[in-house]
């Protein structure tokens, strides 16, 4: 029997999208519920006869030498509710570390297609080092980290206007920088932040799953459309991408070993497309859903080797 694994949160949007693609292909398909840790057991073993093992929930029990794909959007375990404010020692604790132990060490040797495994998510975990994979593709703002404020300063006086944004795989909101900031330098002494020249363009965000790439363009006057506080928020209509940077984002997405990708991309007046981050695990629903592009049918398709 093939079947696809599903790891996460029933309710969280993409993972529903996903599930539902999966029914429409009539593919199995088996949803780990992650809130139902204290309910469920992992168990896996390697030898000679390669890898084995199940995971069961109060949903049921698969075997994963079963499964062809799985798709993770699994939250740091100790944050989970039931979880937080409990000592280490607390069983529900130990017993939550072993079974994401366990389903952690099946996700980075199975044989199956995964979306997508730890080591390949760790990239976003620092945005410099992400930095040097994006730039055999792209161009990439001008960039400093740094904990020092006089070089800092020295940068920002560089660039007409200069943005923050996280070092880390954080969320965060990117922000300009502004001289209420340069008041706030003195407190940088043990703590780096990341600044980048501004760069003038439009945004276009976009989703690759396997082979298949949608694109979406952003109108929003934000810094950060995430955020876009105005009335009618951030605005997305797909956009066609020019082949050489479609074929790109599936270079890039394929060298950094993911199956799926957000990649926020800004077209520069004088030509130049620069990439500022490669989401690793991207909320696609957002998009979806205001486009109509079919972004949860392609993951679906890849999981099932389609």
């Amino acid at each position: 029997m093939n079947r696809v694994l599903l790891l996460g949160v029933p309710t969280e949007s993409p993972m529903t999208l996903t599930a539902n693609a999966l029914a429409r292909l009539g593919m199995d398909f088996f949803f780990w519920d992650q809130q139902q840790v204290s309910k469920s057991t992992c168990f896996v073993q390697s030898n000679e006869m390669g890898l084995s093992g199940y995971l069961e929930g109060p949903d049921g029990r698969v075997a994963l030498e079963e499964v062809v794909g799985a798709y993770t959007r699994l939250a740091s375990w100790a944050a989970l509710p039931e979880l937080q404010q409990r000592h280490a020692d607390d069983p529900r604790v130990i017993h939550a570390c072993k079974t994401h132990c366990a389903l952690e060490e099946w996700l980075e040797l199975t044989p199956a297609r995964v979306v997508n495994r730890t080591y390949a998510n760790a990239s976003n975990n620092s945005k410099p080092y992400q930095a040097l994979l994006i730039r055999r593709r792209f161009y990439i703002p001008e960039t400093l980290v740094s904990s020092d404020s006089e070089t800092i300063l020295a940068f920002c006086e560089q660039h007409p206007r200069t943005i923050v944004k996280s070092i880390s795989g954080e969320r965060s909101i990117v922000t300009e920088f502004t001289r209420r900031d340069r008041d706030r330098l003195s407190l940088l002494k043990h703590c780096p932040i990341q600044v980048q020249e501004w760069v003038d363009g439009f945004d276009v965000r976009v989703h690759v799953a396997g082979r298949h790439v949608f694109a979406t363009r952003v109108h929003s006057a934000a810094i950060d459309y995430r955020y876009d506080r105005s009335p009618q928020g951030a605005q997305f209509n797909s956009f066609e991408l020019p082949d050489d940077v479609e074929d790109a984002c599936v270079r890039l997405t394929e060298e950094m070993d993911l199956g799926l990708a957000g990649l926020d991309l800004r077209f520069s007046p004088d030509g130049r497309v620069y990439c500022f981050e490669v989401n690793p695990s991207p909320a696609y629903s957002v998009f979806e859903s205001a486009t109509g592009q079919q972004i949860s049918h392609a993951i679906a398709l890849h999981l099932a080797g389609l």
